[in-house]
């Protein structure tokens, strides 16, 4: 006698991502490249990092999530412009929004939604992407 026992429908896994950034490092980095930080980080990005509490802290957040997404995506970030992956970032929240080629790689993929999360602790911030198919 078999007992069949229901299984939740779990998401489909496409890729997982993690990234350290040092915030000192990436702080010096946008001191360093201010009139270019467009290359790295949308309007969106750099208008939510100058008006965080701690804006080091928040770039550092964005730039770990691009290359936690280029990890996920299992093509790092070739063919693709950094300030095409856009984190919004709150306190118990991270979203990830994908255009041009970002987005055309994570649909190839089948990837359909990302959850995220980060934390921080000394000088360092740690971003943790998972991307779903369904």
């Amino acid at each position: 006698m078999y007992l069949q026992v229901a299984q939740p429908r779990l998401a489909e896994i496409k890729g997982i991502g993690i990234d350290i950034a040092p915030i000192s490092k990436i702080a010096s980095l946008v001191n360093r490249y201010n009139s270019e930080l467009t290359l790295l980080f949308t309007p969106g990005e750099i208008e939510q990092c100058q008006s965080a509490p701690y804006p080091s802290r928040y770039y550092a957040v964005c730039f770990a999530a691009k290359e936690a997404v280029g990890k996920a995506l299992g093509t790092g970030l070739v063919d693709i412009n950094w300030n095409e992956i856009e984190s919004t970032i709150s306190q118990s929240e991270l979203t990830i929004e994908l255009r041009g080629a970002a987005r055309q790689k994570a649909l190839h993929s089948g990837v359909k939604a990302w959850l995220a999360t980060w934390c921080y602790w000394d000088d360092y911030v740690m971003v943790h992407v998972l991307s779903k198919g369904e």
